[in-house]
């Protein structure tokens, strides 16, 4: 199987409008990394590697870890950390600490938080600012039009191309023929932004070509791709401890929205990473107050219980915490109150998954 044929597979319903993955085998995803990883830009551990003791609250552990375990064993995984430290860390199916698995749509959260990193470097002056001042390819479309505020706020009013306001998807033939490099994410935005079809501003549309409008604001606001920025800022931040991958478009763009590979234990880092700035305990001022407005419920999806509210590219959960979210089961979520994080990638969604995390995450 050739490596973009592969990659369509393992993408499998989620090109589809309106309904969500039933994925391939848990041994063909884990694959997957072996297969794509051509195609991305590899992030490199971090300099200084966050650790993660075990916690030694040892009634937690014993609480709270047959949970953990009932959870890992329908999913890839399953992480608790409390107060910094690891209160159960489980893995099934054949995943481990060490592989890499699909972000899928948490993708768009990573995305945002680069777009943070570059507003407190000063290399993006206001989220008021045309998307076009940073990406000026983009004058003329929808996507160039709209605030970098509204592009987070996933408000641009542009068409969702193929969508149905849920999915986050495209036209299946021209998203997959992004992917096999016959188009670029330009190419998609210039197709499918040439008219609005909201006011920008006015309503959330999950239309995945905002963060790929964001990839472009990113590289053209600090000079390099957004998996180099993200991996000289939040990466590092992080303490990331193994390598990840983020997929390019024929041009080097990021794919700003899915596609991002990384371990369970580094997208549990890049969650602490919020956790810390959201309580305060990392970052300047100016970040510690744009992922305070990330995390804010600016937006009623109009949609989904679990998470029924969007901020700038974070869920607002409908249990009142942070969360990033992908459709094949994968969670972070974030309980600041009691400084807790849940982490889990899992190789399909099933009826519990939500409300499971969210008894995990409130425990």
């Amino acid at each position: 199987m050739t490596f973009f044929r592969h990659l369509l597979v393992i993408l499998g319903a989620s090109l589809l409008p309106g309904v969500h993955a039933s994925h391939d085998s848990p041994e063909k995803i884990l694959g997957s990394w072996a297969v794509v990883s051509p195609g991305m830009h590899i992030l490199k551990p971090a300099t200084v590697v966050r650790e993660l003791p075990v916690s030694t609250k040892t009634d937690r552990i014993r609480e709270l870890t047959p949970d953990g375990q009932a959870f890992a064993r329908t999913n890839f995984s399953a992480l608790m950390i409390e107060d910094g430290a690891i209160v159960f860390e489980e893995y099934a199916q054949g995943a481990t600490r060490e592989s890499p698995l699909n972000a899928y749509s948490m993708t768009k959260s990573w995305t945002s938080l680069a777009v943070g990193e570059a507003l407190c470097a000063g290399k993006i002056k206001s989220l008021e600012d045309p998307a076009s001042i940073y990406a000026p390819e983009l004058a003329g479309t929808a996507y160039g039009e709209a605030s970098v505020r509204n592009l987070l706020r996933y408000t641009s009013g542009a068409q969702d191309p193929g969508g149905n306001g849920y999915s986050g998807i495209h036209d299946t033939r021209d998203f997959g023929a992004m992917i096999r490099h016959d188009m670029s994410l330009l190419d998609l935005m210039r197709k499918y932004g040439g008219k609005s079809r909201f006011k920008a501003g006015e309503k959330f549309v999950y239309n995945g070509l905002n963060s790929d409008a964001l990839s472009l604001v990113v590289r053209g606001a600090t000079g390099v791709s957004m998996p180099v920025w993200f991996e000289n800022t939040v990466w590092q931040k992080a303490g990331a401890e193994y390598p990840a991958g983020w997929y390019l478009d024929r041009d080097g763009h990021a794919v700003g929205e899915i596609l991002v590979f990384a371990t369970s234990r580094d997208f549990a880092r890049v969650g602490l990473y919020v956790l810390d700035h959201l309580n305060g305990k990392m970052g300047d001022a100016c970040m510690q107050a744009f992922m305070k407005d990330a995390a804010y419920p600016h937006v009623a999806k109009g949609y989904w219980n679990s998470a029924p509210s969007w901020g700038l590219g974070l869920h607002y959960g409908a249990d009142g915490n942070t969360w990033m979210f992908g459709h094949g089961g994968q969670r972070v979520g974030i309980n600041v109150m009691a400084n807790r994080l849940f982490s889990a990638n899992g190789s399909k969604d099933h009826p519990f998954t939500d409300p499971d995390a969210q008894r995990l995450l409130a425990k």
